[in-house]
């Protein structure tokens, strides 16, 4: 079980710690942890706008306390500092998808429609819908949350494939029997393949007509702390409204997978290399 460290903000130069301060604090643990091979003084206060003097005063209290390491005037996280990380990202885990239910609302808000959340079931042959928010339009695409549908027609299906190891790809690809539940659904395993590389390029996943006609929905990977892909969240509706919205659509939906991985403790590149 992860611990959480107490975290102690000393005061700075005799001054009391302020909701300022505090911020700061967060930042400079933030961008070191998008930067775990460090960055130098000079580096810190050009990315985060922050007075060298009052950066360096911050610094050698959060040194001091073991949050921070240097070497050779390189900032790394310190072990506390780590720590503290890992259990907010666990704690984050647990309460998934909850913990997302903002991001979701405020993507169905944006796109005006349907948003939800989705995970593979264990053996990656179907999506499970854990969170849905439905989009206020008289006419929109319904999820029942809980429900089941098949991972290889689905946009969330092709969104959290794409990212699985290869071994595991190809064991669920060893499993699927390709019904066609519409005219468009995928229906072969080169089709499939196909699909999934899109997605990687795109890093995100447009499905026009996979289990519901003339339904589009557009998915994007959440992965958590470790990288490794987890969920993933989609708007659908119908394909007539989104269509000539499609750009904008794909830059929500990525930004709130972003978003919700970043919740979930990822730090560096999204999606990870």
């Amino acid at each position: 079980m992860i611990e959480a460290p107490v975290f102690e903000l000393q005061a700075l130069e005799g001054s009391a710690p302020g909701p300022r301060a505090i911020l700061r604090v967060m930042q400079v643990l933030g961008h070191l942890a998008e930067h775990p091979q460090g960055r130098t003084l000079g580096q810190l206060c050009e990315a985060l706008g922050v007075p060298k003097t009052t950066l360096f005063t911050m610094l050698r209290t959060l040194q001091g306390s073991g949050h921070l390491e240097v070497a050779s005037g390189v900032y790394r996280l310190g072990p506390p500092a780590v720590a503290l990380g890992a259990a907010m990202a666990a704690s984050a885990r647990r309460n998934f998808p909850e913990c997302a239910r903002e991001s979701l609302q405020s993507l169905s808000r944006r796109t005006g429609e349907t948003s939800f959340l989705a995970v593979l079931t264990a053996d990656g042959m179907n999506c499970r819908y854990v969170s849905v928010i439905e989009s206020g339009n008289w006419l929109r695409f319904s999820v029942l949350p809980d429900s089941l549908k098949p991972s290889y027609a689905t946009g969330t299906g092709h969104a959290m494939l794409a990212y699985l190891p290869p071994a595991e790809v190809e064991a669920i690809l060893e499993r699927v029997h390709f019904e066609k539940l519409t005219r468009k659904t995928v229906g072969s395993r080169k089709a499939l393949l196909a699909a999934l590389a899109r997605v990687r390029e795109e890093q995100v996943s447009v499905t026009d007509s996979g289990t519901v006609a003339e339904v589009m929905s557009v998915a994007a990977p959440i992965f958590d702390a470790s990288g490794r892909v987890m969920a993933a969240v989609s708007a659908g509706g119908p394909a007539a409204r989104m269509a000539p919205h499609l750009g904008a659509t794909q830059r929500m939906v990525r930004g709130t997978a972003e978003d919700i991985s970043r919740t979930l403790g990822l730090v560096g590149d999204w999606p990870p290399a």
